[in-house]
């Protein structure tokens, strides 16, 4: 219960951060194309888990629909942390 607590508390403060701090995130699975803006945060429609894989380093996949994406993000990480109290 206390896992499923805290995937609920951290895909809430994901949609809280997902304008700047996602968008900010650095991929860790590609290079981010010049040209390729991201969507703003009001036009993604469908949920967003997300699982930190390493806090102190900052690893976190995002999953969403059919995809997945992993970013590198020691800020976001610390701040879902702190979003679980």
């Amino acid at each position: 219960m206390r896992k499923a607590a805290a995937v609920g508390a951290a895909g809430l403060a994901v949609n809280l951060l997902a304008g700047s701090a996602v968008a900010a995130a650095k991929p860790a699975d590609q290079e981010p194309a010049d040209d390729a803006a991201p969507a703003p945060a009001d036009e993604h429609a469908q949920p967003m888990i997300v699982h930190v894989r390493d806090v102190r380093s900052g690893h976190l996949d995002l999953f969403s629909g059919e995809q997945h994406h992993r970013v590198q993000d020691p800020a976001l990480a610390a701040a879902l942390v702190r979003a679980l109290g």
